[in-house]
């Protein structure tokens, strides 16, 4: 029988110096195995080491003691053998080691394949940002290459913010994870944009371009932007006005692993989970009366500690991740939606109170419908200042002026990208919270639970369709099921009509072609040449948004004097303490 425990590789002193701060916050013992002294670092120097700094308890050492060899090869194969023979008497569950351009990389993976164990491998420079590996559960960490994380990016032509966008990705944390690039070029995407795609480099995976040749307009955009091939896929969906932080990545994956492949989760609750999100919203937008302002610590510091993270039934546009059972249901759901609107309009689907009623073209209206309908909910991160993990620029173009008022609403949407790591500093207990410990927020930012939430999405859908209601199975079936029309009585047919003889007189049509040439012999050149049509050079929607623009995007920009005063409230922040005074007295 085997043990509950890691087993870290270490080959010399500077992987040692690099694990340590991992190897000594597990709560249970591990096992570190070295390379030897020749290879820069012996196990009882290692023991010393760590009995100094007070963690050599819960570390059990183990010394190969491979001699020097010319061959790194060779070397990797004796390392490989020797943990192999450790690894049958421990019969450890995961394995960390450090992914480097080293034959000792692969022979660790084909040992650890044989073996039937899970080994991660970690870029040197990404350890310190994983120090939260320690924190999960061991069925957590083996399923540590079960999620496959795709990065989807929306554009049109935008080459600057795409530039900037993926500038940032370029230069983020994956972890030694393959991360693949999908990006999505409009119809009308211009010849630099398309060049910049291209010809960027792509270093954490494969990059894969696609481009459209029919405008859709953003709605089509980022729904058929990316359908999930099983459980296990995910997509980070950003539109080409977003900037990520370096540790964006590192949230996502930490998240994805503490919620959905932890078993003590709930199975209930973790289905309610439809996404993560990484940037911390300054405003709500729902209210009936408009957007307001708001900030999480006046909802949350009454009842939970600084820096709790939330899950919010809002979903995110400004850089989110979506789980795949959720975005497959949304499909179905929004085809669905949308060919009843183009037909027969039976489905009275709503949400009560919810300013998205009116919003026609955004995708997140009917996104928001099914959330509501479902008790849905996606995690937010809630770190001081408004620290986020994405941020958006609200580009100038079409839509968005450049003057003075429009660029202080703009600043009233930007939140400062997480730089460097805080992120466990941060967190209550640093880690993140149970499940069952997160708060749970409602459309309109109250504190809710999710019993309520559920509660409330039964009582409404008993209003808007006829079927009992299904949920957990990811069918949004049960949801589309259209009352019965009023009755219409049948007017009766009208008499048959007098036959009416129709005679049809064509005057015949004579064709003449003429030829001419000049007095040369030659013929005529017309020098206003035919010039070809460049899709970019054309206007992506009528100036008054009436066709394509998403009219939450269209809200967005019409309160402009409500977005300058939450400006202003940003620059003269109110003092804290009095509102949450103001709020204990309501309470």
């Amino acid at each position: 029988m085997g043990l509950d425990t890691v087993v870290f590789v270490v080959d010399g002193s500077e992987q040692a110096a690099t694990f340590y701060p991992l190897m000594c916050r597990f709560g249970y013992t591990v096992h570190a195995v070295v390379s030897g002294a020749e290879r820069g670092l012996s196990g009882a120097t290692l023991e010393h080491t760590l009995g100094k700094t007070g963690c050599g308890d819960r570390v059990v050492v183990h010394d190969l003691d491979i001699p020097v060899s010319a061959d790194e090869g060779t070397v990797a194969a004796e390392i490989g053998l020797g943990l192999a023979r450790l690894v049958r008497a421990i019969r450890p569950r995961v394995l960390l080691y450090i992914q480097r351009n080293h034959p000792l990389s692969p022979a660790l993976e084909a040992m650890a394949g044989n073996e039937k164990l899970v080994a991660i491998g970690l870029p040197l420079n990404d350890v310190s940002h994983a120090l939260w590996i320690s924190d999960l559960p061991l069925e957590a960490l083996e399923q540590w290459h079960t999620p496959d994380i795709n990065l989807v990016v929306i554009t049109d032509r935008r080459p600057h913010s795409l530039s900037r966008l993926l500038a940032s990705a370029e230069r983020s944390y994956y972890l030694g994870d393959k991360v693949n690039l999908v990006l999505h070029l409009e119809q009308s995407s211009d010849a630099v944009t398309r060049m910049l795609v291209n010809s960027f480099p792509w270093q954490h995976g494969k990059k894969i371009i696609r481009h459209r040749i029919r405008k859709g307009g953003l709605m089509p955009a980022i729904i058929e932007s990316w359908y999930p091939k099983h459980n296990d896929d995910y997509a980070v969906l950003l539109e080409d006005d977003v900037e990520v932080s370096p540790l964006f990545y590192v949230w996502a994956k930490y998240s994805i692993l503490k919620y959905r492949y932890t078993q003590t989760v709930d199975d209930r609750l973790r289905r309610m989970m439809y996404g993560v999100s990484l940037y911390s919203p300054r405003s709500l937008e729902l209210h009936p009366a408009g957007r307001r302002p708001f900030h999480p610590d006046n909802v949350l510091l009454n009842h939970y500690p600084p820096r709790m993270p939330y899950v919010s039934q809002v979903p995110c546009s400004w850089g989110a991740v979506y789980f795949p059972e959720h975005w497959r249901e949304f499909h179905e759901y929004l085809t669905i939606r949308l060919m009843d609107l183009g037909q027969d309009k039976l489905l009275n689907v709503t949400v009560p109170q919810s300013r998205s009623a009116r919003w026609k073209k955004s995708w997140k209206k009917y996104f928001i419908e099914l959330v509501y309908l479902r008790a849905y909910v996606m995690l937010y991160p809630n770190f001081q200042e408004f620290e986020s993990f994405s941020t958006n620029h609200l580009e100038t173009g079409t839509h968005v002026k450049t003057t003075v008022k429009r660029l202080n609403a703009i600043n009233a949407f930007l939140v400062p990208l997480m730089q460097r790591d805080t992120i466990l500093a941060q967190l209550p207990d640093h880690r993140l919270p149970e499940y069952d410990d997160l708060p749970v927020l409602d459309l309109w930012g109250y504190l809710r639970t999710h019993d309520e939430l559920d509660e409330t999405a039964a009582n409404w859908h008993a209003r808007v369709s006829t079927c009992p209601r299904a949920p957990g199975n990811f069918d949004p079936q049960d949801i589309l099921c259209p009352f019965p029309p009023p009755e219409v009585p049948v007017p009766e047919p009208p008499k048959k009509p007098k036959k009416i003889r129709t005679v049809y007189a064509v005057e015949p049509i004579e064709y003449v072609t003429m030829y001419y040439k000049n007095s040369d012999g030659s013929m005529p050149f017309n020098k206003e040449m035919p010039i070809p049509i460049d899709v970019a050079s054309m206007a992506s929607e009528p100036d008054d948004g009436s066709n394509l623009w998403d009219d939450h995007w269209l809200d967005l920009l019409n309160e402009l004097d409500l977005m300058n005063q939450l400006y202003y409230n940003r620059m003269n922040p109110p003092d804290l303490q009095d509102m949450l005074m103001a709020d204990a007295e309501l309470d």
